[in-house]
C-alpha cells in the first residue's frame, strides 16, 4: 500500500539566530457581531523579521494591524511592545493636513531639520515642487510617499505597513521594494501585490477564519506548501472514505447475523473514528466568479483625441497636444509617474472633466462605465450593499441583482451591511458589481485592483481579458497588467505618447532608468528650491546645471535608442507579413481575397505610423 506523507514545513528551513523580540501578542480576540475576526491569536515579531500578512478580503488584516498599532482595542488579549522597540505605522486612510507645506509637515512631525527631511523625501521622488505644497493637495500616490517618509523619519525599528503599495507609481513602487528588501529593521506588511510580497518578504503569515498561520518562507514557497498540503489531504480523505465505505458495507451486510454482529458493531465504531481523521482541504473560502457583459462591438476606432489639452479650470494644463486613437476591443494601459495626469486623462476620456482645448470623439455607440480610485466617489457610507447595487442596476431585475451580489461574494446577511463597515476590498467588490450590472462597451478603470485580494484580482484579469469591449485603465499591479494589456500610452512631460513594447518591457525600462538616474545623481543633495534672494548661492559638492543636463540627456538618449530598436523590430515583423501577402497575390493572381486586401492596407498604415514614431525619437 502506498502511503502519502508531508514533512512539517519547519524542517525545510534552518533555524535563524535568535533575535530580540520587538512585539508580543497574546490570545488576541476580536468579534464583529457573531464573526470571530481574531480567535485567540498569539505571535511574536522579532528583530529583522520581514513578514508578509496575507488573507482574503474581509479577513480583517487591517483590523489586526490597527490593534497592534493601538488604534483599535481587542475584545481580549494583550499586545506588548518591548522597551527597545520604536514603532512606525503606515495607515491606509490617514488624513494629511492642508494648512502647511509638505516640508513643514515632515519637519514638525519628525523634529528633524528641513534639509534632512528633504534628503529622505528626494529618495522617494518628492521634489521641491511637491514639498512646497500642502500634503493634502497632492495626488494619492504622492500622499502615500509623504506618509512613508514621515514614518521613516522617526527611525523606527518595527514598521506596520497597511497596503503601502496602493496608489504608488511604478518607479516609486520599485524604489520602495528595494528599500524594504534591504531594510535592517523588522516590518509586518499587508499587500495584495503578490509580486511585491514575493520580492520583499521572507516570512508569510495568513489570516483565515479568525486563525493565524505562520510560515517561515516567502509567499510562493508558502503557496506551494499549501497546495501540497491540500493534495495530501485530498489523497488521505480518499483513502479514508474508501475504508469507511468498505466498513459500512460489511456492517450493513452482517449486522443482523448473530455470529458477526459484534464485528459489525466494531466496524461502525471504526467508521466513527475514521470520520474524525478526515482533513480539511484548503481554506474552503469562496472565490468571486463573474463575467463582464458587453453589447455587440464591431471593429473600428473607439475614441479619437484631437489636439486635446487636459487639466482643471483655472490651472495650467496637465498635458497638451494629445492626438491618440484607441481601437474597439483594445486593452489599454495609461502609465506614468504620479501627479503627471493619468487620472486626469481618464476623467477627461470619461466625460467627468471637460477638455481645456481640443476634443474627444467617441464611437457613436460607445457606452462608458467608469471606476474611480476612491469609493467615496460612488458609494454612500450609509447605504447597504443591496441598496448600493439596486441604485446602480437601472432596469435590471431583482434576480439579476442578487446574482451579481452572489458572484462578488455578498450573500444573506452581507447584503444588509452598510458600506461604512465594509473593508477596502469589500467596497471594491461592491463597486465592481455595480459596474457589471449594466452592459458597457467601454470600461475606464482607475486603480481597480487596490484593496482586492490576489484571488479576486486573478478573476478580474481573466474577466477583462475575455471582455470584448474596450478597456482603458490605470494600475500598478504588474502581474495583473501583464495578463491584460496590449497597448500602452505614457503620460510624461506634459504629453501622452504611444509606448512601443510590452508592459514587461516598460517595467524593465523603468528599472534600468531608475538605476541610471541613481548613478547619475550620486553625490548630489536634493533641497527645496532656493528663494529669489538665495539663487546665487551654490552648495559645495552639487553638480553644475551643465553637468546635470548632460547626464540627463545621456539617460534620455539611451532610452530613445532602446525605443528605436523595438520600433525597428516591429517594422521588420510588419514588413515580413506584407511580403507574405504580396507573395500570395503574385502566386495567385486570379484569387480574390478581400480579407488579405484589407490587411495589406492596414499594414501600409501601420508601417507609416511606425516610421513616424521612429523618426520622433531621432
Amino acid at each position: 500500500m502506498i502511503r502519502y506523507f508531508v514533512t512539517p514545513f519547519s524542517l525545510f528551513f534552518k533555524k535563524a539566530p535568535l533575535m530580540r523580540p520587538l512585539l508580543e501578542a497574546t490570545c488576541l480576540r476580536k468579534l464583529y457581531g457573531r464573526q470571530h475576526v481574531l480567535d485567540a491569536v498569539s505571535f511574536v515579531v522579532s528583530e529583522g523579521a520581514h513578514i508578509g500578512l496575507v488573507g482574503r478580503n474581509g479577513a480583517r488584516k487591517t483590523t489586526m494591524l490597527k490593534i497592534l498599532a493601538g488604534d483599535e482595542e481587542a475584545d481580549s488579549g494583550t499586545v506588548k511592545l518591548m522597551p527597545w522597540t520604536r514603532l512606525g505605522v503606515l495607515r491606509q486612510h490617514e488624513i494629511l493636513p492642508d494648512d502647511v507645506s509638505t516640508l513643514s509637515y515632515l519637519a514638525s512631525t519628525s523634529n528633524r531639520p528641513e534639509w534632512d527631511c528633504a534628503k529622505l523625501a528626494a529618495r522617494f521622488g518628492i521634489k521641491a515642487k511637491e514639498l512646497a505644497l500642502p500634503p493634502a493637495s497632492l495626488s494619492g500616490g504622492y500622499q502615500m510617499r509623504v506618509k512613508i517618509v514621515a514614518m521613516l523619519l522617526q527611525n523606527p525599528t518595527l514598521l506596520l505597513l497597511d497596503e503601502p503599495m496602493n496608489y504608488l507609481d511604478l518607479p516609486t513602487l520599485l524604489l520602495l521594494e528595494s528599500f524594504l528588501r534591504e531594510y535592517s529593521g523588522a516590518f509586518l506588511m499587508t499587500s495584495h501585490d503578490r509580486e511585491a510580497m514575493q520580492n520583499i518578504c521572507t516570512e508569510t503569515w495568513e489570516i483565515a477564519n479568525g486563525a493565524l498561520a505562520e510560515f517561515p518562507g516567502d509567499l510562493e514557497t508558502y503557496l506551494d506548501w499549501k497546495d501540497e498540503q491540500a493534495e495530501y489531504a485530498r489523497r488521505t480523505n480518499k483513502r479514508l472514505r474508501r475504508e469507511m465505505s468498505d466498513a459500512q458495507a460489511f456492517a450493513d451486510r452482517f449486522r443482523a447475523k448473530a455470529s458477526l454482529a459484534s464485528r459489525a458493531q466494531s466496524k461502525l465504531r471504526h467508521i466513527a473514528k475514521l470520520r474524525t481523521q478526515l482533513k480539511s482541504v484548503g481554506s474552503n473560502l469562496p472565490t468571486a466568479a463573474f463575467r463582464i457583459p458587453c453589447p455587440p462591438v464591431t471593429s473600428g476606432p473607439a475614441v479619437r483625441c484631437v489636439d486635446l489639452s487636459i487639466g482643471y479650470e483655472g490651472y495650467a494644463p496637465v498635458a497638451t497636444g494629445i492626438n491618440v486613437e484607441i481601437q474597439r476591443g483594445a486593452k489599454v494601459a495609461i502609465v506614468g509617474e504620479n501627479g503627471r495626469g493619468k487620472s486626469t486623462f481618464l476623467k477627461t476620456l470619461g466625460g467627468i472633466l471637460d477638455p481645456i482645448a481640443g476634443e474627444v470623439k467617441w464611437w457613436h455607440r460607445a457606452n462608458i462605465g467608469y471606476f474611480s480610485q476612491l469609493s467615496e466617489d460612488t458609494l454612500s457610507p450609509d447605504a447597504t450593499v443591496l441598496q448600493a447595487l439596486t441604485q446602480a442596476a437601472g432596469d435590471a431585475s431583482g434576480e439579476r441583482i442578487l446574482a451579481a451580489a452572489g458572484a462578488f461574494l455578498f450573500r444573506n446577511d452581507d447584503l444588509e451591511k452598510t458600506c461604512r463597515v465594509l473593508s477596502g476590498g469589500e467596497r471594491a467588490r461592491v463597486r465592481l458589481a455595480r459596474l457589471v450590472l449594466r452592459e458597457h462597451s467601454v470600461l475606464i478603470l482607475d486603480e481597480p485592483t487596490n484593496h482586492l485580494d490576489a484571488e479576486t484580482v486573478e478573476v478580474l484579469a481573466r474577466a477583462l481579458k475575455e471582455y470584448p469591449g474596450t478597456v482603458i485603465l490605470v494600475s500598478h499591479a504588474r502581474t495583473f497588467m501583464n495578463a491584460i494589456i496590449d497597448t500602452i500610452f505614457e503620460v510624461r512631460d506634459g504629453m501622452v505618447r504611444h509606448y512601443i513594447g510590452t508592459y514587461e518591457e516598460y517595467v524593465n525600462d523603468l528599472t534600468e532608468k531608475a538605476e541610471e538616474t541613481t548613478h547619475a545623481s550620486e553625490g548630489t543633495t536634493t533641497t527645496p528650491d532656493p528663494s529669489p534672494s538665495d539663487r546665487s548661492v551654490v552648495r559645495a559638492g552639487c553638480l553644475s546645471g551643465g553637468e546635470t543636463s548632460r547626464k540627463e540627456q545621456a539617460v534620455t538618449n539611451r532610452e530613445n535608442k532602446r525605443v528605436q530598436v523595438r520600433i525597428e523590430e516591429r517594422m521588420k515583423k510588419l514588413d515580413r507579413e506584407k511580403s507574405d501577402i504580396l507573395a500570395f497575390f503574385f502566386e495567385n493572381p486570379t484569387d480574390y481575397s478581400p480579407e488579405k486586401n484589407r490587411r495589406l492596407a492596414e499594414l501600409e498604415d501601420e508601417l507609416a505610423i511606425a516610421e513616424r514614431e521612429w523618426l520622433s525619437y531621432v
